[in-house]
């Protein structure tokens, strides 16, 4: 199985009978090969005689996150079918475990006899993926551009506070990776930066007002947004060293 099989995945659509959301879907998926396409190539280093620093053998997406993933449930508005999706996330966890097994055999061999640096900074950032092998995923533009559908005759939520809540979540992620970009540079970081305090719980935890009539944001588009960018922000505090936050 290859990234782009899950990039081009169809599932049949489902309409008046209970569905995944179809956009929770794509996003896990979209997750899941940019994942898979940096797995694969290890795979082929390590085939071709390459060394692949420790830090890059570090997982980010375990087969018991595959297994253990839920997406909000539509009845009224088109979705998936939820046998087809399973049945695919099956095969996809699948391929993840093969691969780990593989790369977990290549990090004990890599991993042993490796000195430490003596550096605090260093060693925690090579243990959560070290200089080179992290991908900064969605940024804060791509955050405040995100679309969503429209409602107006049912309930949504409120434009202004999701704009806002956005606008928060994308400073947060600009300033993280921005971080994470001097760790790997060896400067400092910018002590400039926002210091927004959020936490991946803030994402989970927010709430909004609901409208009707009014003009707001589809409900179940936004959940699964704000579903994925929890992810996001988990993804990328966990890569800096505790004392960066």
């Amino acid at each position: 199985m290859a990234a782009h099989d899950l990039c081009v995945k169809a599932f049949s659509a489902t309409r008046l009978r209970t569905g995944y959301t179809m956009v929770g879907v794509d996003a896990f998926l979209d997750w899941a090969a940019a994942e898979l396409r940096r797995l694969h190539a290890l795979v082929r280093s390590v085939e071709n005689g390459g060394k692949p620093d420790p830090g890059e053998l570090v997982p980010r997406i375990t087969p018991t996150e595959i297994r253990s993933t839920r997406f909000n449930p539509t009845r009224f508005f088109s979705g998936y079918r939820e046998s087809e999706v399973d049945d695919f996330l099956w095969a996809v966890e699948r391929e993840f475990a093969n691969l780990h097994r593989f790369l977990s055999a290549v990090s004990a061999s890599a991993l042993t006899g490796t000195p430490r640096s003596g550096n605090a900074r260093t060693d925690a950032a090579g243990h959560r993926g070290g200089p080179g092998s992290f991908h900064p995923g969605i940024t804060g533009s791509e955050v405040k551009e995100k679309s969503f559908t429209g409602t107006r005759f049912r309930s949504g939520y409120d434009i202004a506070q999701v704009d806002a809540f956005l606008d928060t979540v994308s400073r947060e992620l600009d300033r993280l990776q921005a971080m994470v970009g001097s760790a790997q540079d060896g400067r400092p970081a910018d002590s400039a930066s926002p210091a927004v305090s959020l936490v991946p719980r803030d994402i989970s935890d927010a709430k909004f007002d609901t409208t009707w009539l009014t003009g707001g944001y589809s409900e179940y588009e936004v959940d699964d947004f704000l579903d994925f960018l929890e992810r996001e922000l988990t993804r990328v505090q966990d890569y800096l060293p505790r004392d960066d936050l």
